[in-house]
């Protein structure tokens, strides 16, 4: 079974949390691969990138952030100019981690699940989680997610299903 396949089992807004480390931008790149036309939008700045440049990405567009805002110029020029079929956020609650305001997570969550809806585009939201192991943002995260998935390196576990993943240079084997 393709890594798409178990993530977009059970919706199209799927959000998947995990330590750093773990395999959330590696899982992320992979689904990239394997849904195209795909935009990736960082808000962590160019970490990605030294992973991008070993492999192609055919059809992925790839973006950076510092705002809410601008995650959301992001989608919706996506959706003007090409016909995407995957967004990927890498971290979706980076910036409200940053500044603390809830309305820059919410206005990433609420536009992600209208465009899902109304144009049928999957969205993965990746989520960082703090020194106590304690998504930031989880409330806002359980009530816009279709489903939730947690990474743990080894494996991705929804509820009542797992998929063991394999990570090295050429990107992400799963499930195996």
């Amino acid at each position: 079974m393709k890594i798409s396949e178990f993530i977009f089992a059970k919706g199209k807004v799927v959000s998947l949390y995990g330590k750093s480390g773990s395999g959330k931008t590696s899982v992320s790149l992979q689904l990239c691969k394997e849904i195209t036309p795909c935009l990736y939008i960082s808000t962590e700045g160019v970490a990605y990138q030294a992973r991008v440049e070993k492999t192609l990405y055919p059809n992925t567009y790839f973006a950076e952030a510092e705002t809410s805002i601008q995650v959301v110029e992001l989608i919706y020029s996506a959706l003007t100019k090409t016909n995407v079929n995957l967004i990927v956020i890498d971290t979706v609650n980076s910036i409200y981690r940053r500044n603390r305001e809830v309305k820059d997570l919410l206005f990433q969550l609420i536009n992600a699940k209208e465009v899902s809806n109304y144009y049928n585009i999957r969205f993965l939201l990746t989520w960082q989680v703090s020194m106590n192991n304690r998504v930031s943002g989880e409330v806002f995260m359980r009530f816009f997610s279709d489903d939730i998935l947690r990474i743990t390196g080894k494996y991705i576990i929804g509820n009542l299903r797992e998929c063991k993943i394999r990570i090295n240079d050429k990107g992400v084997s799963g499930c195996l």
